[in-house]
């Protein structure tokens, strides 16, 4: 019986094997490193996306925020009702460590603390006629420096700027 190896077949596969596990661990921990910065970029797309619906539809949209996330709603003529059978403006949940600021009209508002005395939830208004409440939004991380801060104007023209960058 002549003495049997490994084919080099089978040895590319198990490196390939071997590559795509690598990969996703890696990608897996970048996923953590980049977080507050993907969870900005989203919150910047999504703004931008609910500008452009409240035209394309002809309705009154909004963004409220609360302590946990932020959902979409849509005016009815006389309440503000959450948006609802969009898988793109769900409602969305921040990751534990993530802390949003909103600021409007000169207040601040720490979400996720008692500094919202108003009766009104905070909101981003965004009216079919292309105009949108001018915001601005400081996601950062709890006990870190590290924040994203995206600003808004009557537009709808948005800006991120992060630790190391800006961004229209």
């Amino acid at each position: 019986m002549p003495p049997r190896g490994f084919t080099l077949l089978e040895v590319l596969v198990v490196m390939l094997i071997i590559g795509i596990v690598l990969s996703l661990a890696v990608l897996s921990l970048r996923g953590d490193e980049h977080e507050l910065e993907n969870e900005a970029r989203r919150l910047q797309a999504l703004i931008a996306l609910t500008s452009q619906e409240a035209v394309l539809q002809s309705e009154e949209l909004a963004m409220q925020f609360s302590d946990a996330g932020y959902q979409f709603e849509v005016y009815d003529g006389q309440n503000w009702q959450p948006l609802k059978n969009d898988d793109t403006l769900r409602p969305r949940t921040l990751p534990d460590d993530l802390v949003l600021d909103y600021r409007a009209d000169g207040d601040q508002i720490t979400l996720g603390t008692d500094g919202g005395d108003s009766k009104a939830p905070p909101r981003i208004y965004f009216l079919s006629s292309g105009e949108v409440s001018p915001f601005e939004l400081t996601l950062r991380r709890r006990g870190d420096g590290e924040a994203y801060t995206l600003t808004g104007d009557v537009r709808g023209k948005t800006a991120l700027k992060g630790p190391d960058n800006d961004r229209p």
